[in-house]
C-alpha cells in the first residue's frame, strides 16, 4: 500500500496532532503461550486528509475507496528470501487485517502474531522491531519496502529496546547503540521535526499476565484491579528526547 509511504510526511506538513492511535497488546497465558497484537487507527487522519486533499488526489496516491481484507503471513512470508528461516517461522502464523472506508472515515489495521512460549515471544518481539515485517512487502511496501526505504516504520521504535520475556519477568530496556543508529538514520529526520511541532502519536502498551504483578518500575504504568493487566500510555514522538521513559520491568 504505497499510500502509507506517503502518509506520514503529509501528517508532518500539516501538523496534525492526536490523529494516530497505536495499541500494542501482549497477552500471556498460564502455559507461556499467547498473542501479540498491534492495532492502528488512522480514521481521524483520513478525515483530515480528505479535507485538505480531496478523495481524488488521495486515490492518486494509492488509497483505495474501500478495502476489507486479511493478509495471512503464511501466504507471503515463505517467498521472502531476505528474511532468515527462523524469523519466517516466527511470523508464519501471523495475520494483518486492513479495513478502509473513505466515506465512513474508517482506516484501521490489526496485526496479530501467536507465540507458543515466552522464549518465542522474546524472539518474535525482536523480529517485529528489526524491520523483518517491512521486508515481507505486504500490500506493496506497507512496512517501508524491501530496501528499507520510504517513510519511517513505527515498529522501528520498538527495535531500539532489548526485550526480555520469561516466566515471572517481562522487560523492555533501551539499547543505546541501537538508539544512536536510529537517530543517525536520515529517514528519522521528519520524526525529529515532529517532536518540535506538537504532533502526537498516541501509543498504548497493554500487558495481560497470568498472575498478579509484584512490581513494575515505569511511573506511567497503571494496574487493573486484579493486578494482572499493565497499561502504559505515551506519545511516541517523545521517544527522541526521553527514550528511557518508555522502557519497563514487570515482575509477576
Amino acid at each position: 500500500m504505497k499510500f502509507l509511504k506517503f502518509l506520514f510526511p503529509v501528517v508532518l506538513a500539516f501538523g496534525f496532532a492526536g490523529c494516530l492511535d497505536i495499541n500494542e497488546t501482549v497477552d500471556i497465558k498460564k502455559d507461556g503461550s499467547g498473542m501479540l497484537t498491534m492495532d492502528m487507527d488512522m480514521g481521524q487522519m483520513l478525515e483530515m486528509l480528505q479535507t485538505y486533499m480531496g478523495k481524488e488526489e488521495m486515490e492518486k496516491k494509492g488509497l483505495q475507496e474501500k478495502m476489507d481484507t486479511t493478509i495471512y503471513m503464511k501466504d507471503v512470508i515463505d517467498t521472502v528470501s531476505s528474511i532468515p528461516a527462523d524469523k519466517r517461522a516466527l511470523l508464519h502464523n501471523g495475520s494483518v487485517h486492513i479495513k478502509l472506508d473513505m466515506d465512513a472515515k474508517v482506516f484501521t489495521t490489526h496485526m496479530e502474531f501467536p507465540f507458543k512460549s515466552q522464549a518465542e515471544l522474546q524472539k518474535l518481539y525482536t523480529t517485529l522491531g528489526d524491520g523483518s515485517l517491512g521486508k515481507a512487502n505486504l500490500m506493496g511496501n506497507m512496512g517501508g519496502g524491501e530496501d528499507g526505504g520510504g517513510s519511517p516504520d513505527f515498529n522501528q521504535f520498538n527495535g531500539v529496546y532489548d526485550f526480555t520475556a520469561k516466566d515471572g519477568l517481562l522487560a523492555k530496556h533501551l539499547n543505546q547503540e541501537k538508539f544512536k543508529a536510529l537517530l543517525d538514520n536520515p529517514q528519522m529526520a521528519q520524526m525529529k521535526q515532529a517532536s518540535q511541532m506538537g504532533v502526537e502519536i498516541n501509543y498504548t502498551t497493554k500487558v495481560i499476565l497470568p498472575r498478579p504483578v509484584k512490581k513494575v518500575d515505569n511511573p506511567l504504568a497503571q494496574l487493573s484491579e486484579d493486578k494482572k493487566t499493565v497499561t502504559i500510555k505515551f506519545n511516541l514522538i517523545e521517544v527522541f528526547d526521553h527514550p528511557e521513559k518508555f522502557g519497563y520491568t514487570i515482575e509477576y
